[in-house]
């Protein structure tokens, strides 16, 4: 019997917001199912960030491979894609969904895929997803853009320039770039009209620190999956970018 997960196999992405559509940067949610309760509870903290400002949604569960078997990742997936789309709707707009790593899953349900460099080697992941579909590249360092974007092949949609922090999150990063640094990379990015978000503890503490960089948005894991209240959380974080913004 085909699991409902991969009998939605998608001609267009179940959380849109492909490459030729606008997209909104500014807070990037990525999922971590160990931080936010579990993952029956990822879809829940999902749909209330989205109401709350979280433009772009990132399902990342790396020990999933260990503890659930495929159908259950992509069904997982599936479920983050829905709960993004119908917090979307009642906002009035579209929230794009990556997966992280997971070509496969990508793939099948339609959604945009992120990678690391030590996940699926970029060029082939380009090469096997569709078209429409974002692909996003996490970048640590001046020369892995330098590459990333070097000949005439198809560079990165976005890059998740990490970590900016330290954070404890993600323990297997490069040395903190620090806003600096981090807004140098941007605009090198930039330049071959890759979107730029960066991503590494950041906090609605130290968010507006970031607002005067060329980054396009911020990304955070436990600042919003820790929160009691998810919806509050990404709605702060969003007013103080703005704020920052504004005032920059």
């Amino acid at each position: 019997m085909t699991h409902p997960a991969r009998a939605r196999r998608a001609s267009a992405p179940v959380g849109h917001g492909g490459p030729g559509d606008s997209v909104d940067w500014r807070l990037y949610l990525v999922t971590d199912p160990h931080l936010g309760g579990g993952r029956d509870a990822v879809p829940g903290i999902v749909y209330e960030s989205v109401l709350g400002g979280v433009g772009v949604v990132q399902f990342r569960d790396k020990e999933c491979g260990g503890e659930c078997d495929d159908d259950e990742f992509a069904s997982r997936a599936a479920a983050v894609a829905d709960a993004a789309r119908r917090a979307g709707a009642q906002v009035g707009r579209d929230v794009p969904v990556f997966v992280n790593d997971r070509l496969d899953v990508a793939r099948e349900l339609g959604l945009h895929l992120h990678v690391g460099q030590r996940d699926v080697p970029f060029a082939r992941a380009r090469a096997e997803l569709p078209g429409y579909l974002m692909l996003g590249l996490s970048i640590e360092s001046d020369e892995q853009l330098r590459v990333a974007v070097a000949g005439p092949g198809p560079a990165p949609d976005v890059i998740g320039v990490s970590p900016v922090w330290a954070t404890a999150t993600k323990t297997d990063t490069a040395v903190a770039l620090g806003p600096e640094g981090a807004d140098r990379i941007a605009r090198a990015a930039h330049r071959r009209g890759v979107a730029a978000v960066g991503i590494g503890g950041i906090t609605s503490a130290n968010v507006g620190l970031l607002a005067g960089t060329a980054l396009d948005g911020v990304c955070v894991v436990s600042a919003v999956m820790t929160a009691t209240d998810p919806r509050a959380a990404a709605a702060d974080l969003l007013s103080r970018w703005d704020r920052a913004r504004a005032h920059g």
